[in-house]
């Protein structure tokens, strides 16, 4: 499997800490997890809250999304909290899960319908009953998934190149959709066999 991705992170203006984090972590024998996690607020807390999570994942990337999910909640009691969403790949079976809580958005590029929604909540404070979904995806479809300091307009923008390389694309969508008023982090995957 080839697999190509681009992120870029990027803090509110007058910051220099961002409260957003990501993670793309490859697993054995054919598995790939990807998410997207926005500390609550900004600056030093927010990032402490969003890093607590996010190794979480790291520790173990193989895990379901839920149980990933759960254990994050449980990491992050005492901190300020954080929204999140996982993307687990089993490349082989061209399958994809995805478990959101909170406002991270996710936008796929594919011919096949896939639609994904989160919950509301925040991890750490008020955990929702957790919502798995599953979609299959084609060879050198690409997903976007980016926090709230990006505006989703970008996904109706016909003049936005999506077949480019991945870093491009996560540039250019922060470029030209993040938001001055608060962290924003933009992660492009792209797989191809």
């Amino acid at each position: 499997m080839d697999i190509s991705w681009g992120a870029i992170v990027r803090p509110k203006a007058g910051q220099r800490v961002s409260g957003d984090t990501y993670v793309v972590e490859r697993f054995s024998p054919h598995g790939l997890t990807v998410s997207v996690i926005d500390g609550l607020g900004g600056g030093e807390a927010a990032a402490h809250a969003a890093e607590s999570a996010a190794a979480v994942i790291r520790s173990n990337p193989a895990q379901d999304p839920t149980e990933l999910i759960r254990r994050s909640h449980r990491a992050l009691h005492g901190t300020r909290g954080a929204v999140m969403a996982l993307l687990s790949y089993d490349l082989q079976a061209r399958n994809v899960s995805f478990v959101g809580v909170g406002n991270i958005g996710i936008q796929a590029y594919s011919s096949l319908p896939i639609k994904p929604i989160s919950k509301n909540g925040i991890i750490g404070y008020r955990l929702p009953s957790l919502l798995k979904l599953a979609y299959s995806y084609n060879s050198g479809d690409t997903f976007v998934l980016y926090s709230d300091g990006v505006s989703g307009h970008f996904a109706l923008d016909r003049t936005l190149d999506v077949s480019s390389e991945p870093q491009r694309l996560a540039e250019c969508i922060l470029q030209h959709y993040g938001k001055d008023h608060d962290d924003a982090t933009v992660v492009v995957v792209r797989i191809a066999e």
